[in-house]
């Protein structure tokens, strides 16, 4: 069974968050564990201190690294996991990356927080920053999180049907087309028809053709992960001639 940890400061609202519908469901199923570890319990001193002011000037706290150390070697065969630790400066988290993870037994994320940790942490063990994208968070929970349930939900059986994972735009490469539900008529908009013929030849033609216009105006930089078929560039070029 797969293991997964995230490090933080708040390790019960993160719990919250996340311990919940098919993530539960797949605890309970005993496909994967996690935990949530509370760094504080690795400090030490009356006021379980871990941070400090950082030599050189620099602005704002630093995380000690004896803490996350211990919180990171109090888990049991940790040094079978990937230890992450969500920094800006860090490899950027993509689709790639969490199938890649995935396959690991399990992973270890330490949230960052303040001014980031005491560089020397890396030296000692084999932390990896990760970042989510360019730009500033308050912490690191929220891209703890981030990456926590897109690894998950890609372990066979958590989502139910495995098709939801496969069809997934970005794992797919193609963005979906418009979806629609009950009523068939909202205001002046009406669902189309076809949609609503149960032929299923045709409705699956009309997602494809409204998949590539969404992949083709919107994110067709994915056409550079998966070649087009011939079929596809047909569709495209008609589309583009409609335009």
């Amino acid at each position: 069974m797969k293991s997964y940890y995230i490090l933080s400061l708040f390790p019960e609202p993160l719990k919250t968050m996340f311990v919940k519908g098919l993530f539960e469901k797949g605890i309970q199923s005993n496909l994967f564990s996690t935990d949530f570890i509370d760094i504080r319990d690795f400090a030490t001193g009356k006021h379980k201190k871990v941070d400090d002011r950082p030599f050189g000037g620099k602005k704002g706290m630093i995380l000690k690294a004896e803490c996350i150390e211990r919180a990171i070697t109090s888990i049991e065969n940790y040094e079978d996991f990937r230890l992450l630790y969500t920094c800006p400066k860090g490899r950027v988290f993509d689709q790639s990356f969490a199938s890649e993870l995935m396959k690991e037994k399990g992973v270890v994320i330490v949230s960052g927080y303040y001014g980031g940790i005491d560089h020397r942490l890396s030296q000692v063990l084999p932390l990896e920053a990760v970042s989510i994208g360019d730009f500033v968070l308050s912490s690191g929970e929220l891209p703890g999180l981030t990456m926590l349930d897109s690894i998950v939900r890609q372990i066979p059986g958590v989502l139910g049907n495995p098709r939801s994972f496969k069809e997934d735009s970005i794992v797919s490469n193609r963005i979906e087309g418009p979806v629609y539900t009950s009523p068939s008529s909202y205001k002046t908009y009406d669902v189309p028809d076809v949609l609503k013929s149960g032929h299923h030849e045709k409705i699956k033609n009309w997602k494809t053709n409204e998949s590539l216009r969404e992949t083709l105006f919107k994110k067709p930089e994915l056409f550079l992960k998966s070649e087009p078929t011939d079929y596809e560039v047909e569709l495209m070029t008609g589309l583009l001639q409609e335009e």
